[in-house]
């Protein structure tokens, strides 16, 4: 049997489907258990799931960024649709280009329409910086085939991430919404009652969340989300967002694989529950007795989770850029032991 509703699947103040244990059957997994990672997802359903997410929820502000999900959904194939086995760059330097190097300073000068609201353009960086986030943990978790081992696929990361420093802009840009939010939300964070009756893991928790905050704390100022939805149409930007970041949530149940769109509903929802907290509520609700704030479990959960998932993107893009510095250290090396002796 199912479960009774207790309200309504959103309310006014929720930019995501907001289910819990009150909405029907459902299964509770280990997170830490079921990592996210490579899964070998693949075909047209895979890709289907963020080309709908980026052609009608995104305002048409896709286009002009990026050539979008082309590829994307698939863990099989490359952005020009051709097989993508685990693989090696090469080592000549003149055949890898140096797009590792500086990625997340590089511009690579989109120009876009002057009338795109810029709350239109944060919509597309969360998008694309979650987007860009999960194709990182495939990528940095990427099952060899060939050893049987999982591995970091240098390969992968290039063709899906590290050609295109936009997204790699967004992975941080999204890192920093969500270090605001927590910030905003600290002191409802650290009194949060996160019980689940296993003592190594409640243990675990109270002695982690106050570093994670002390953490976000000393990280000052990060994103000024006061510059958002004003003027005579913040009240219309503000619904419209929220309507498609929702569409959002509806659009992950139609992910095929069940490790995917656990992974991708987890952190749609920590995002959401992010602007939820930035735009649904004032600073002064996080303060007192909390008594007008209506956060579900998962919802915390996510929160906290996504920001741990974000971090390790951008470990991995440290490991990635690694690597690549390795193969060009390594070709310099080759190339000098080449050289005749004077």
């Amino acid at each position: 049997g199912s479960f009774p509703r207790q309200r309504p699947e959103y309310t006014d103040k929720d930019f995501a489907i907001v289910n819990d244990e009150t909405y029907g059957d459902g299964l509770w997994v280990d997170l830490v258990e079921n990592p996210e990672r490579f899964t070998g997802y693949a075909g047209a359903g895979a890709n289907a799931v963020w080309m709908s997410i980026y052609q009608d929820n995104c305002f048409g502000v896709a286009p002009y960024l990026q050539d979008t999900a082309g590829g994307w959904g698939s863990q099989l194939v490359n952005i020009d649709g051709k097989s993508m086995p685990f693989v090696q760059p090469p080592h000549k330097r003149r055949e890898l280009a140096p797009f590792l190097e500086n990625l997340a300073e590089e511009d690579r000068g989109v120009t876009l329409p002057a009338d795109v609201p810029r709350e239109y353009r944060v919509f597309y960086r969360a998008v694309s910086g979650l987007h860009a986030s999960v194709s990182t943990h495939i990528c940095a978790e990427y099952f060899n085939a060939t050893s049987e081992q999982w591995e970091p696929n240098l390969g992968c990361f290039i063709s899906r991430i590290g050609a295109f420093p936009d997204r790699l802009q967004n992975m941080y840009f999204n890192f920093v919404l969500l270090t605001r939010a927590i910030q905003k939300m600290e002191p409802y964070i650290a009194s949060y009652d996160y019980t689940t009756g296993v003592v190594k893991d409640d243990r675990a928790v109270q002695r982690l969340i106050p570093k994670v905050l002390k953490a976000v704390r000393k990280a000052g100022l990060v994103f000024d989300d006061s510059e958002l939805f004003l003027g005579s149409d913040g009240h219309e930007l503000k619904a419209e967002f929220k309507e498609n970041f929702r569409n959002i949530s509806r659009i992950m149940d139609c992910t095929g694989c069940e490790k995917c769109r656990l992974w991708g509903k987890t952190q749609t929802l920590g995002l959401a529950t992010a602007l939820k907290a930035l735009f649904s509520y004032p600073d002064r609700a996080f303060r007192g007795r909390f008594t007008s704030l209506d956060f579900k479990r998962n919802e915390v959960v996510a929160l906290i989770t996504t920001y741990f998932q974000f971090s390790r993107s951008l470990d991995a893009i440290e490991m990635f850029r690694g690597m690549y510095q390795n193969i060009v250290t390594d070709w310099r090396a080759s190339q000098a032991s080449q050289l005749p002796d004077k």
